[in-house]
């Protein structure tokens, strides 16, 4: 089975030395297409701080291969450190910006629908019938949480055979117990 090359972002660092883009993308070529190649000045313009990132279009394989042959090897009087790195900020800014102009579609299920949304004023109760916050006493079983929604008791079975009542509105840890 092919192995599928992927974008890789790659940090390069402990340059001795100024190191020029051109010289860090030749020294990349080998394990795969060099798809972009930054290297950040010193904060008085002058210089490079002494690292990089390298993105390579690779293959997990090469990836592993490129890491074990770069890290620790002597280049230009400094011993390099090659790692994975994050996501580029301004990739990532774009990446989430593009997600949040995009519609979230979530499935919905009828029992979410009937909680969630605003249009429904309550739940349904045994017989299919709406239990709202104003009807909470005529039904059986149910009581109001502390924000006044209703909310159904349930009975669960515990291991020796005795029945716990489990009222979500008055303890809402009684499972645990």
């Amino acid at each position: 089975m092919a192995e599928v090359a992927v974008v890789k972002r790659m940090y390069v660092g402990g340059f001795a030395q100024p190191v020029t883009t051109d010289e860090l993308r030749k020294r990349f070529t080998p394990f795969g297409s060099v798809e972009d190649v930054s290297i950040p000045a010193t904060a008085n313009g002058v210089g490079t701080r002494g690292f990089g990132y390298v993105s390579l279009e690779i293959t997990p394989t090469q990836l592993q291969r490129c890491i074990k042959v770069y890290t620790g090897a002597k280049w230009k009087g400094g011993e390099l450190r090659i790692e994975e790195a994050k996501e580029d900020f301004r990739a990532r800014l774009s990446r989430e910006q593009t997600e949040a102009t995009e519609p979230a579609v979530k499935p919905v299920s009828r029992q979410s629908r009937c909680i969630d949304t605003a249009e429904y004023a309550g739940v349904h109760a045994q017989d299919m019938s709406m239990v709202t916050a104003t009807a909470i006493e005529r039904f059986e079983g149910w009581s109001r949480n502390k924000y006044g929604r209703p909310v159904l008791k349930h009975t669960l079975m515990r291991s020796n055979g005795k029945a716990l009542v489990c009222d979500p509105a008055k303890n809402k840890h009684t499972v645990d117990r």
